[in-house]
């Protein structure tokens, strides 16, 4: 009885794999749009694949599409980190870490801060000011001086 429940198991994960191979090569065939994040945009299947064969990279690689170019988050360096804050700078667009990574931008802030030990080293090294953080505290100053002499005036 246990040698057919084995032989019965071998036959269920080969029918699985081949089903996971198919829908992995559909996802990734050519002229189809390329998931942003695979592993929330097709959960259902990046589970199985991780599941059947051990981890996603594998189970593309089963079915024929190389991991490498499948990749949305090629990797940051310094060069590119600093010509990313340039151009953000240009842009005129926040530069404060906690804007960029409610933009999305998480990656950039991070690499930033592996590379050049925290924002504001990638920053200042890109040539850009990093002077939000104080205007901030001087409009702070402003305001409750603001306040303070409008009281004093009533």
């Amino acid at each position: 009885m246990r040698g057919i429940q084995i032989v019965i198991m071998i036959i269920i994960m080969t029918g699985r794999k081949e089903r996971v191979i198919k829908e992995i090569r559909e996802v990734f065939s050519p002229g189809a749009e390329r998931p942003a994040n695979v592993a929330k945009e097709h959960s259902a299947l990046y589970l199985r694949a991780c599941k059947i064969f051990g981890s996603w990279r594998i189970a593309l690689e089963a079915s024929g599409v190389d991991y490498e170019s499948s990749r949305n988050n090629k990797k940051w360096t310094r060069q590119r980190i600093m010509s990313e804050i340039k151009s953000l700078s240009t842009k005129d667009a926040s530069l404060r870490p906690s804007v960029l990574r409610k933009n999305g931008m998480t990656s950039l802030v991070s690499a930033a801060d592996y590379h050049f030990g925290s924002w504001k080293k990638a920053v200042e090294s890109s040539g850009v000011e990093y002077g939000f953080a104080r205007r901030k505290k001087e409009r702070r100053a402003e305001m409750t001086a603001q306040s303070e002499s409008w009281c004093a005036e009533k």
